[in-house]
């Protein structure tokens, strides 16, 4: 057994021996006297690319390696020769837009050299050059693209102005022809989609094309008629209780209507009880009291509204766990001192036995209701169904008289120092000693049940507005 401890002993060290040296080697690689050699390898190659990048390298690493600096003016004036010969050419076959590419590849190479304080120069005649290219070629771009929007090819049109804004942003009236090719086609598509009845289609239809040209034609004012004839106005009546418990199905009545203001779904309004009197209250029209289903379907009539939502809370069921306390033995570190053979003092960690308690609660609440949403139309249940959810706390601490920090878990009678046991226990020691109470519970099961109530009714707003 002594042996094998040994044997594995060593290859740890061994294999720790290998991981550091592989490190020092990579290190070593990359270091700037490495790469600068590596460069030099390439550019006696005459791979001057390959050459510039080893030297762009070693300076960022090293800016004052003067070596490096001199290699890099070297190899990096000869790819710069190289890029601009390929204008050159370019230009000269006649191919505008390769030339003016290899141009502003060859500006961003130079650039990007000025970063470690290499400064070469295009000559002015280059530059010139691309000038009057890129002036031909930007009038060629804009004047076809007129012609596209002419023929209605938008999407034609749409991708010569990207380029024109591309080489020169603020090119006439570049950016704002681009977005009207971009939206034109939304625009159609949103008054295609709303007379086809397809008002969710229409409204973001529309609400694209505001985000990019706002005000574009009468795409708000389109926008906003598909948004009114496709309106979901659903009237929320009051829940049924079948728990003995007074009162909580208002409760649940209002974690439903605020889940249900809180909709992103723009063609989705809920109008709640109180509205509905306030609103018949301007017509003169009182519900006398209460709002049940039938005097609700008359005044939902009146409003607009073509659905009602309401439901029962079916159950809603408290367990509040009693507080469990159990007595652990645990122990406590204290420090000796003694002498050693050579008389010099040291300190000794013992243990003593001990105790500490140790406490667990658990709190749990159910709430089932059951969720209908009925046509006014035709009668009909659009949507039936029974939703349970659950809402629990758990608390699990320990506490001591002492100095907790000196506490040890016992383990067969004995101390137990492994780190992960005393960790453990230090964290039980710290932990939250509060349970949520069964009303806040109460609270969130309601608010989940809520969540879930707003996510059917959404559903069911996508699938009736399309």
């Amino acid at each position: 057994m002594e042996i094998e401890t040994a044997y594995f002993t060593t290859m740890k060290r061994y294999l720790l021996l290998i991981l550091i040296i592989n490190l020092v080697f990579i290190s070593g690689c990359n270091s700037p006297k490495s790469l600068y050699k590596k460069g030099s390898k390439m550019e006696a190659a005459q791979l001057y690319s390959d050459a510039s990048n080893y030297y762009y390298q070693a300076l960022l690493k090293k800016p004052e390696y003067i070596e490096a600096r001199e290699a890099l003016t070297r190899s990096g004036g000869q790819v710069l020769n190289d890029r601009l010969s390929i204008f050159f050419n370019e230009s000269q076959m006649g191919n505008k837009k390769e030339a003016i590419n290899a141009y502003l590849n060859a500006k961003k190479y130079k650039e990007q050299l000025d970063k470690v304080s290499v400064r070469l120069s295009i000559p002015p005649q280059y530059t010139e050059d691309f000038n009057e290219i890129k002036k031909e070629y930007l009038l060629e771009l804009y004047e076809q693209g007129l012609v596209f929007m002419d023929q209605e090819d938008y999407e034609s049109a749409e991708e010569l102005f990207r380029e024109i804004v591309r080489l020169e942003p603020d090119y006439k009236n570049t950016k704002k022809l681009k977005n009207i090719a971009l939206v034109e086609p939304l625009y159609r598509q949103g008054k295609a989609a709303l007379e086809a009845f397809k008002y969710r289609t229409s409204y973001n239809s529309f609400l694209e094309v505001k985000a990019i040209e706002p005000g574009y034609k009468d795409s708000e004012e389109l926008m906003q008629e598909a948004l009114s004839e496709g309106m979901v106005y659903i009237g929320l009546i009051p829940f049924e209780n079948a728990t003995p418990l007074k009162n909580a199905e208002k409760k649940a009545e209002a974690y439903n209507l605020n889940a249900l203001n809180q909709t992103q779904d723009p063609f989705l309004k809920v109008i709640d009880r109180t509205n509905y009197q306030q609103l018949l209250d301007e017509q003169r029209i009182n519900l006398s009291g209460a709002v049940d289903e039938s005097t609700a379907a008359e005044a939902g009539n009146l409003l607009g509204v073509k659905w009602l939502l309401g439901g029962t809370l079916l159950s809603l069921t408290s367990e509040k766990g009693a507080l469990s306390k159990q007595k652990k033995d645990g122990f406590k570190s204290f420090r000796v001192k003694k002498i050693n053979e050579a008389g010099e003092e040291y300190y000794e960690t013992q243990y003593k036995r001990t105790y500490y308690y140790e406490y667990q609660q658990r709190n749990a609440v159910t709430v089932s209701e059951q969720l209908k949403l009925t046509s006014l139309t035709t009668g009909e249940i659009e949507v039936s169904e029974i939703i349970t959810k659950e809402a629990g706390d758990y608390i699990h601490y320990c506490t001591y008289d002492g100095d907790a920090s000196k506490l040890f878990p016992s383990i067969d009678g004995k101390v137990n120092t492994n780190r992960n046991a005393k960790k453990s226990l230090d964290q039980l020691m710290g932990a939250n000693r509060k349970i949520k109470s069964n009303e806040i519970l109460s609270n969130e099961a309601l608010q989940e049940v809520a969540k879930y109530v707003k996510s059917e009714v959404e559903k069911f707003s996508y699938y009736y507005v399309k």
